[in-house]
């Protein structure tokens, strides 16, 4: 296995300069030294020791990822990935733990002295506090943030059912609580956009993912045709599985946007209109937040540029 001394003797500069890049103090030196450097440790299949890291910074090379309690589904895993690549890249750990479990989180982030946290859910201001205090990084997506993406994909549903000519609009969420985060916001976005271009909007249909709840909220829509702007694809799914089985046309009668561009969208017959978004940007952007220590995008720019990379993806369940 390579040491310091190979990668410095690879790269040309003393063990010393490879240590203090390898352990937080990159600014100290330029950056085509710090690229020879890490290009070399590359080659070399060096691995910095995480017991010295430690004891150098006060730090592991851990960080934390704490996951909303939520569906864990394919573009979560995907945003994890691309995290956990990057910061692997960087010769950090990620290690993932389940929001709602407040009275351990401190414990077991504490006890592992991590790099840094990062807080894909809401984190309560008793423990910022505590972890700021401990010197641990937090990145953490802003409430006001996130709520205004999930506006953004509300309307950016509802716009694209009133282009395809439904004039009548719906709303079906999941009545599952952990959900409500972002369903709100979804929620408010498409039935904000219908108001005020003139549509039909319909009462918010909850319902749980089971065959007879999803059969009767279809069978509660009026026969003419709807607009459904749905939770996500697997809602979107469900709906659709309910309205093939009641006669209901897709795209004719009802016409349905899903949300996470996953691949259970386009396993469907036919395939589900649905939103995409940019995780790979997000999960790049939440990687360099953290190892740079700069701020995260929190600002109406932040939010312009984020709401940018929503998209459409058309499928067969709505009219073109």
């Amino acid at each position: 296995m390579a040491t310091s001394t190979d990668v410095a003797a690879y790269a040309g500069v003393s063990r010393s300069t490879v240590s203090q890049i390898f352990n937080g103090h990159e600014k100290l030196f330029t950056p085509a030294t710090v690229e020879k450097v890490r290009s070399a440790a590359e080659k070399l299949g060096y691995r910095p020791s995480l017991a010295g890291r430690s004891l150098v910074r006060g730090t592991s090379d851990i960080v934390i990822t704490l996951v909303p309690d939520v569906t864990f589904n394919t573009r979560l895993r995907e945003l994890v990935d691309t995290v956990t690549e990057g910061l692997a890249a960087a010769g950090l750990t990620n290690l993932l733990q389940i929001a709602g479990r407040g009275a351990t989180l401190d414990d077991a982030i504490l006890g592992l002295r991590p790099y840094g946290l990062l807080s894909l859910a809401p984190l309560a201001e008793a423990q910022r506090t505590r972890l700021l205090g401990q010197g641990v990084h937090i990145i953490e997506q802003s409430a006001t943030l996130q709520a205004a993406i999930d506006r953004a994909i509300g309307r950016l549903q509802a716009e694209h059912l009133a282009a395809a000519g439904y004039d009548t609009l719906a709303v079906v969420l999941p009545r599952d609580a952990r959900e409500e985060t972002f369903g709100s916001p979804r929620e408010s976005g498409a039935r904000t956009y219908g108001e005020e271009h003139g549509l039909t909007v319909l009462p918010t249909l909850l319902v749980d993912l089971d065959q007879v709840a999803v059969t009767e909220a279809v069978k509660s829509l009026p026969p003419e045709p709807v607009g459904i702007a749905t939770y996500n694809d697997e809602v979107a799914m469900a709906v659709l599985s309910a309205a093939t089985a009641q006669g209901r046309q897709v795209p004719e009668s009802l016409g349905l946007v899903g949300v996470d561009n996953s691949p259970i969208a386009r396993a469907t017959t036919p395939p589900i209109t649905t939103v995409d978004y940019d995780m790979q940007f997000s999960g790049q952007e939440i990687v360099r937040t953290l190892l740079e220590e700069a701020a995260p995008i929190v600002d109406e720019a932040g939010e312009r540029e984020v709401e940018r990379r929503l998209s459409i993806v058309h499928g067969g369940t709505t009219r073109r």
